[in-house]
């Protein structure tokens, strides 16, 4: 006698080889398994919000908000699909529903079609997760909007002053003096800066000299980062773990660092001469001499103040 499965089991059955196809790669093979599960199910809000997860690291976000509304419809408590939800209003602009969606989730925001806003809080970001990660610091300047205050590398495709739509799930955590705060992941780039980065390479200069000079630049209208004293490359477990509580994890020194020398980021907003300004600073320090002045990364076309 054959063995019969109920609709829940053949529903289950679907979402879970549809995990399995999505985390194969196989995205077109995921939505179908969803969308049977779903029409096998139809008050089942878990293929519903898995549709919305693979819409979202898609970017896709019209269909992540409409699949996560789906599983709101289905399940008004599913925690997960509001905040989804939000992110996709969020990058859709859809600012009176991203704050209604954020209030839900208990998130203390007014009615308004003005972007959701609260006070910037510094965050750690990891910026281009699936082809050259790097963790930098940002203002968090709503649930799932970031403005970069950091000098990235350029090999990370961003900049200074880029605004970010990222993630709420933390992967990993970073040290700020005594507290760990979560690291969240960049979905998409959306406003970029209009500032450029150039690295500035010093000889005979010390550490403190170095830190004391980006100060100076900062000062200056020159935002800059001391990337010879703050790049690590890590592992991924310890990027994605709590790095700062793993004394005995040794990744070796920094590449191309060299005694006597400081490697600078600097972020220099387009059209601006920052050249006369840098041999000013340095000059404060006796010794020092200026090596390297290159812009390595433009500031985009499209770029607008931050």
């Amino acid at each position: 006698m054959p063995i019969r499965i109920s609709r829940n089991g053949r529903a289950a059955r679907l979402n879970k080889r549809a995990n399995e196809l999505g985390d194969e790669g196989d995205a077109d093979g995921a939505r179908a398994l969803y969308l049977q599960a779903a029409n096998v199910q139809p008050q089942w809000a878990v293929p519903w919000f898995n549709l919305g997860l693979l819409h979202k690291y898609q970017s896709e976000w019209q269909a992540s908000l409409d699949a996560n509304q789906a599983a709101l419809a289905r399940d008004p408590s599913h925690e997960g699909a509001v905040w989804n939800a939000g992110i996709a209003a969020t990058a859709l602009g859809h600012w009176r529903l991203a704050r209604s969606l954020w209030r839900c989730y208990g998130i203390d925001m007014a009615d308004s079609d003005e972007p959701a806003a609260f006070a910037p809080s510094l965050t750690p970001i990891r910026v281009a997760p699936a082809h050259a990660p790097e963790v930098v610091w940002a203002d968090r300047i709503d649930p799932a909007r970031a403005v970069i205050r950091s000098v990235p590398t350029a090999a990370s495709g961003r900049r200074y002053g880029d605004l970010l739509l990222h993630d709420g799930a933390p992967n990993g955590y970073r040290r700020w003096r005594d507290r760990d705060l979560a690291v969240f992941d960049e979905l998409q780039l959306l406003a970029p800066s209009d500032y450029e980065t150039w690295v500035l390479e010093i000889e005979h200069i010390d550490t403190d000299q170095a830190d004391a000079l980006v100060q100076h630049l900062a000062d200056a209208d020159l935002p800059a980062e001391h990337w010879t004293a703050s790049l690590r490359a890590l592992c991924k477990a310890c990027s994605e773990g709590r790095p700062d509580d793993d004394s005995g994890h040794d990744h070796g020194p920094a590449e191309g660092a060299v005694a006597d020398t400081a490697v600078l980021g600097v972020a220099v907003r387009r059209g601006a001469q920052g050249r006369d300004k840098v041999q000013a600073l340095v000059g404060r320090f006796p010794l020092a001499v200026i090596f390297r002045w290159e812009r390595v990364f433009p500031a985009d076309p499209a770029g607008v103040p931050s």
